[in-house]
């Protein structure tokens, strides 16, 4: 940037600052840590290399606890006086919907939520960016794929009474009445439940065959412990949420054969792949965990704004940034591959598959490559 030259709105002179609210002490604070850890890695990495056009990029991670009062109040601290250049990889679905309008309206970026949950991608904005496949779409192609494998199968959904539960609930509705049929059993429960004997004796008695589980993991992996218990068996579907390292861990043959569709490989310290690998080693050397899907999915989403940005130039602003990101679509990571980011000017959400993994031997195994699946679902 030359001399004199005037900064555009949310820049600073040395850096740029990057704000993000996640759960650090609720009950995603699983997730909502990786995340963190993610976006610290890369953006360390892109620092120790010279920054972003002579800028660095400073992280400020705000705990939102999974309180949406605490998102609000986070949000407008990191907008106001930190001023922000993006909001990215916020954590939470009730806690994006509630201060992603407050990020648009203040004309900073919005980028790469980790919720899935429809409110928070339709309608598109010009500034609003999403990768990860909605939820209804995520159990829509999940399911597709299993009946497609075993033929026909009753049907039931067992979801948390919310936005996201009720994403989960859509996507297998969809699919169902896609074949022709209904769901022949639905049962809703509150957020953060414990006891789901009713639910499961709903589905049960209903004959239920496979059950799509709309939860997080920690009440996906109590309602599986509570059907094993039962003596009841069906084949389980889960979105994203379900896709964490430890469920297998602390769920054991409790969950063995539950299926979850995902758009980034847990990493594993043996992968296949040396770049993944050192990646792992590196990620559990630094912050003395195990690394996960969601720690993998922010550093590659921490990559591909730090790319953007470097392509926006000198004096970048958060409009040229914005068609940055759809210029340069479809992106695929330089190192690690994965499923090409795509975005148009009509269309801000980057994915439209996944894959369909299941845990087997005490781990997530990917069973299928990208699902196919409709981009015109939602209307933007």
């Amino acid at each position: 940037m030359s001399a004199g030259a005037a900064l555009a709105p949310h820049t600073h002179a040395s850096e740029i600052v990057i704000g993000t609210q996640v759960d650090l002490s609720g009950p995603l604070s699983g997730l909502g840590t990786a995340v963190r850890n993610g976006l610290v890695m890369a953006f360390d990495e892109t620092n120790a290399a010279g920054g972003v056009n002579g800028r660095r990029l400073r992280l400020i991670a705000a705990d939102n606890g999974y309180d949406t009062a605490k998102a609000v109040a986070a949000t407008k601290t990191l907008l106001k006086r930190d001023r922000i250049f993006a909001m990215l990889c916020p954590v939470g679905t009730p806690q994006v919907a509630a201060t992603m309008p407050m990020v648009l309206n203040s004309g900073v970026l919005h980028l790469f939520p980790f919720t899935s949950a429809d409110d928070t991608y339709v309608p598109s904005q010009p500034l609003e960016f999403a990768i990860d496949l909605p939820e209804a779409e995520q159990i829509s192609i999940g399911l597709r794929a299993i009946l497609d494998m075993r033929g026909y199968l009753r049907v039931g959904v067992l979801y948390r009474s919310d936005d996201f539960g009720r994403a989960a609930l859509k996507g297998a509705a969809d699919e169902v009445a896609r074949r022709g049929q209904q769901l022949a059993a639905t049962a809703s429960f509150a957020p953060g439940a414990e006891n789901f004997g009713r639910a499961i004796a709903t589905l049960r008695n209903a004959g239920v065959e496979l059950v799509v589980i709309g939860a997080v993991s920690p009440e996906a992996l109590a309602a599986l412990q509570q059907t094993t218990a039962r003596g009841w068996y069906p084949i389980s579907l889960c979105g994203s949420a379900c896709y964490v390292p430890e469920l297998p861990t602390l769920g054991g043959r409790t969950v063995s054969g539950l299926y979850a569709v995902a758009t980034t490989p847990i990493p594993y310290p043996d992968d296949s792949d040396p770049a993944l690998r050192d990646w792992v080693k590196h990620y559990e050397r630094r912050f003395g965990t195990v690394a996960s899907a969601e720690a993998l999915r922010a550093y590659l989403d921490a990559r591909f704004f730090a790319d953007a940005l470097k392509r926006a130039g000198a004096n970048p602003s958060e409009r040229r940034v914005a068609h940055m990101l759809e210029a340069m679509s479809p992106w695929r990571d330089r190192e690690f591959g994965g499923i090409p980011i795509a975005f148009t000017s009509e269309d801000h959400v980057g994915f439209h598959t996944g894959l369909l993994a299941q845990v087997r031997n005490g781990r997530w195994a990917a069973m299928t490559g990208p699902l196919p699946t409709q981009v015109n679902a939602r209307a933007h």
